[in-house]
């Protein structure tokens, strides 16, 4: 379900210059927030939304991560190399 967010004037100059003609304006955030992974740099565009976890943001992007390169390797155990 689609959610409102208010953007300062400046954030949102910022947050359009970084986004590409072919995105949409949450894909951008995605591909930013996924690209560092880290969500500090977002802080700047704009003051903190009530009730935001950074912790619980950094879990979830571990997790999809996670669940990403599991999808990669395709399930493979990767064999351990013994010195």
């Amino acid at each position: 379900m689609p959610k409102q967010v208010q953007l300062s004037d400046e954030a949102y100059a910022t947050l359009s210059a970084l986004k590409k003609p072919t995105e949409s304006f949450s894909d951008a955030v995605r591909r930013l927030a996924a690209a560092g992974k880290d969500l500090n740099a977002l802080r700047e565009l704009g003051p903190r939304l009530p009730g935001w976890d950074d912790a619980a943001m950094h879990r979830k992007g571990a997790e999809a991560d996670r669940k990403a390169l599991e999808r990669l390797i395709g399930g493979r155990r990767t064999r351990r190399h013994r010195g």
